[in-house]
């Protein structure tokens, strides 16, 4: 668990990053919607602010060498493009011997890490489509499965399908949360109607 701790710590370093993204692009984003004739609600400006600091947290979590690594040139990481075989494998031997902080890590740590993707992606939407939602987690986590070529970690298309399956279920999260409070959800859409 101090694995994980320290995971959590580092994305949160990153959080001053994700608020200067959100304030400095605040007033052009403003100014768009007051030009459409639409409302840019504090609701709306709030999940924008969770959604960058948690984007630039992950970003950093997930674009930068391993601890204890020294940064060598691209292309350190191994490439696994056969779908599940390696996760079997590594998930046997994680089991082995007793290695069950890797195995959070490596398969529901994988999943949970995007959820929050999916689910900013049907909160922030104006029309909220499930295929939207995992279509921005696969398209996201492609790039990063990519850019980790050049950063001493490894590229894995069992990450691409968990993270996917991530985005997957968080837009479900965004659904149980518009089911249970429509009216929240109404508030962060783009499309309020306002004299601003």
């Amino acid at each position: 668990m101090l694995q994980i701790r320290h995971y959590l710590l580092r994305m949160a370093a990153a959080a001053l990053p994700g608020v200067l993204l959100w304030a400095l692009f605040r007033p052009w984003r403003q100014g768009r919607r007051r030009a459409k004739g639409l409302h840019p609600g504090p609701y709306r400006e709030g999940a924008l602010l969770l959604f960058d600091i948690f984007l630039t947290g992950l970003l950093v979590l997930v674009l930068t060498p391993p601890a204890g690594w020294v940064y060598s040139g691209p292309f350190q990481g191994t490439v696994n493009l056969v779908p599940i075989r390696e996760s079997v494998r590594l998930f046997s031997f994680y089991f082995k011997h007793g290695m069950w902080t890797a195995i959070w890590v490596n398969f529901p740590g994988n999943i949970l890490m995007f959820m929050p993707i999916g689910f900013f992606a049907g909160l922030l939407s104006d029309r909220p489509r499930w295929w939207k939602g995992t279509l921005w987690t696969f398209a996201l986590s492609l790039l990063i499965e990519t850019a980790q070529l050049f950063v001493c970690r490894g590229t894995d298309v069992d990450d691409l399908i968990l993270n996917t399956l991530g985005g997957l279920l968080g837009y479900g999260c965004f659904c149980l949360l518009r089911r249970l409070s429509p009216k929240f959800v109404r508030q962060c859409a783009k499309t309020q109607k306002g004299s601003g």
